[in-house]
This record gives structure tokens, sequence and C-alpha cells, in this order.
């Protein structure tokens, strides 16, 4: 059963963000990297277990799409996978969550 893909409003904010900062070099580049981006994401509707938890006392997962990090929760019982943030690899994502 395929699990639904859910965006918080801080993901969604990042993402943007991202996307209007490549833009500054270039739009394609900008809407390329949106467009892998989701498709990646959306890839975690089949397998959302794909990824590992960035830490086994919590529920939070990662996963790496090119120099960002995305971090998500699956919600089982609701057969949910939620996008919590997207963030740059070489910050402290620990303090995002």
């Amino acid at each position: 059963m395929a699990y639904r893909i859910s965006y918080k409003p801080y993901a969604e904010r990042d993402m943007w963000q991202i996307a209007d900062f490549i833009s500054e070099d270039s739009i394609i580049a900008a809407q390329k990297f949106l467009s892998n981006l989701k498709e990646k994401i959306e890839s975690l509707s089949d397998m959302p277990y794909k990824y590992p938890k960035i830490d086994p006392d919590k529920e939070y997962r990662k996963m790496v799409v090119d120099r960002y990090v995305v971090l998500y929760v699956v919600e089982e019982q609701s057969k949910k996978v939620l996008i919590m943030r997207v963030v740059h690899g070489m910050r402290n994502y620990q303090d995002k969550i």
C-alpha cells in the first residue's frame, strides 16, 4: 500500500527558499532541482523506511538529495510520510527538528 506524502509548512518554505537561491544563478537549475527533489520525495510513497533514522531514539529519518537533507517521519497508522524540513547538508540539521 502506498503512503501519502504530506509537507509541513517549514518544509515547503525550505524548498522554495532553496529554489530561490539557486535561481539567482539559473532558473533552469532551480526548476531541475525542485523537480528532482519532488521526484525523490515521491519515491518515499512506496518505500518510506528506505532511509535511516537520524537517531535511534527519534522517529526522524533522513534522505540525502544532492547537497540537501530531507527530514521526514513515517506515520504508520495513517499511512503517511510527513516531510518536516529540507536543509543544506552542511548545516547542523539536528537543531531543525
